[in-house]
């Protein structure tokens, strides 16, 4: 792959890798047409991503938002999220006033009085559904050449990023210290929902707000208690290994620059002996933390482990470009297809390497 590089002068070695994966490089000898031409080929998960970013249009209201009721926020931040993952901004001009529609739809829903900044009590998903839209929003800065977007952005992204600062500051047994739960004033933490905060404080971070290296430091060790010998990762302790939770765990040591961690390489394996199956609960977000976190923290280990993710997902993809509830499942059914669709597209575009999450 290096000697390719090498030979295509002004090509970025990124886009290569972003479409041309190493496991098709046979020879050295391909001509920078020859590259370019391949490049120019739509792949398998590029006609995947497309579909389900057609169906997830498809299923947008005409407030913006991409559900009603329970968790309405969360979900059109998903939504927001698998656009941006798969290179469609706010300034597209096919799909961008779609986007800028929905983004305002889910600044309007932040709160401004008890707890400033704070997205879960609109929809009742509580702190999951602030960590998820606090993480959209910091992803959303620098997606667009509009200054006034921008700084709309911004505004909301910082008291959300305060919000999540000063949840951390509760204080908590040894035991839970570090992480964070249902609410802003919890005195307890799960691993689950303690990672939509830690991704949301990195992706912030990554475009210049200034986060506590105390609050990253903690939330790493908090991660680290729930981690086990045999690679499995915990929910609330690490009793009991929780598959849907393996890439978070390492992706939690990415975030903080420690992917050479021996837990790390502990969890990568766990998931290469028990890859995910389409069966059983937490497919989706298993698939989304899976293709994140070994992505993140095993580029090598990637290459092979994502190849089987995306082909068990091209696979089940439905006509309409949607993914259907796996046997045994408990996401599609509580919180439908769009959901599903949104997190599917997230995990199929880690490749692309667009988003802060997705970047070393």
């Amino acid at each position: 792959m290096i000697a390719l590089c090498k030979q295509l002068g002004m090509i970025s070695v990124a886009i290569v890798c972003l479409y041309f994966p190493m496991s098709q490089v046979q020879t050295a000898e391909l001509s920078d047409q020859q590259v370019l031409d391949i490049l120019a080929q739509p792949q398998p998960r590029d006609k995947a991503i497309d579909r389900a970013l057609a169906f997830l249009r498809q299923n947008q209201l005409d407030t913006g938002a991409f559900a009603e009721g329970q968790n309405n926020v969360a979900i059109t931040s998903l939504a927001i999220m698998a656009h941006l993952a798969a290179g469609v901004t706010f300034d597209d001009p096919q799909h961008g006033d779609n986007l800028r529609r929905s983004l305002a739809w889910v600044i309007s829903r932040q709160g401004t009085n008890k707890h400033r900044g704070y997205f879960g009590a609109a929809d009742g998903s509580r702190m999951y559904g602030h960590g998820i839209a606090t993480l959209m929003l910091a992803e959303a800065i620098g997606m667009t050449d509009d200054p006034t977007l921008e700084a709309r952005i911004l505004e909301s992204l910082q008291p959300a990023i305060a919000l999540i600062i000063n949840a951390a500051k509760v204080p908590k047994n040894k035991e839970h210290q570090g992480g964070w739960r249902y609410e802003p004033t919890s005195k307890d933490s799960d691993l689950s929902l303690s990672g939509w905060q830690l991704m949301g404080l990195h992706a912030a971070q990554q475009v210049g707000i200034e986060v506590p290296k105390d609050i990253i430091d903690k939330a790493v060790e908090y991660a680290q208690r729930k981690v086990r010998p045999d690679g499995g990762v915990g929910y609330t302790s690490a009793n009991r290994d929780h598959p849907a939770l393996r890439g978070l765990g390492a992706l939690c040591f990415a975030i903080n620059g420690q992917e050479d961690a021996e837990e790390v390489e502990r969890i990568v394996q766990r998931i290469r002996r028990d890859p995910i199956q389409w069966k059983g609960p937490w497919v989706f977000y298993r698939a989304y933390y899976d293709a994140v976190g070994v992505a993140r923290s095993r580029p090598e280990a990637w290459e092979h482990y994502g190849n089987h993710l995306e082909d068990l997902f091209i696979d089940k993809q439905s006509e309409d470009g949607s993914w259907p509830s796996p046997p045994s499942d408990n996401e599609v059914s509580r919180f439908g297809k769009v959901y599903a669709t949104a997190m599917a597209t997230l995990a199929l575009s880690v490749n692309r390497h667009v988003l802060p999450a997705y970047q070393r």
